[in-house]
């Protein structure tokens, strides 16, 4: 069993795993600043792991052990981590842990059902739960209200399981998303280091 651990194509995902426990250590000692950084790390790896998983798989492998560590990855990086970064910023209100609830029986539904019933693998069937994070770091960057904050995770709850059908973005346009989140994290991190932001 422990072999699998050390299978080239199961490599990509459990880096994005290691990007999110490190940000899940940060968001403990209240730098919160570090693990939204570190949770786009994350999206990039998921975005990534399964062309990774398929150019590297070697004959005899099975597919369904990077199927599996696939999702249960995206349940920690996707569903947990989101959860914690909100409450290392503190919104903690008994309505919050209500919509945390919420989201992760959206998301962890939505990531069962694909996996069981989606047929056709050229389109998402529901918003996938590795949006949140891209979306989550895009609106911690542009404000930290909790209501914002609130809305926006119960409206990626209700996205998760409307069963909407979204076209799976090619490995060009995930590797041009994927520059421009790197580029960002390295302007904000040199804007975070003068001191302009934060």
């Amino acid at each position: 069993m422990c072999k699998e651990l050390w299978i080239k194509s199961n490599i990509v995902s459990f880096l994005g795993l290691l990007f999110t426990m490190v940000g899940i250590c940060f968001c403990f000692v209240d730098k919160t600043f570090i693990a939204v950084l570190l949770l786009v790390l994350s999206g990039i790896c998921d975005g990534f792991d399964g062309w990774f998983a398929k150019k590297f798989r070697k004959e005899g492998q099975n597919p369904e052990y990077g199927i599996q560590l696939d999702s249960l990855c995206d349940v920690v990086c996707s569903g947990v981590f989101p959860v914690i970064i909100c409450l290392s910023m503190g919104f903690t209100e008994w309505y919050s842990f209500i919509i945390y609830a919420f989201f992760m029986v959206c998301g962890i539904t939505r990531l069962t059902y694909y996996n069981v019933n989606s047929s056709d693998k050229s389109y998402f069937s529901g918003l996938p739960i590795t949006c949140s994070t891209f979306i989550i770091p895009i609106v911690f960057f542009i404000t930290q209200m909790e209501v914002v904050f609130m809305i926006m995770m119960t409206m990626l709850a209700v996205f998760y399981v409307l069963g909407i059908k979204i076209p799976k973005p090619s490995i060009k346009i995930k590797s041009i998303f994927s520059l421009i989140g790197l580029v960002l994290i390295i302007v904000i991190c040199y804007l975070f280091v003068k001191g302009i932001i934060f």
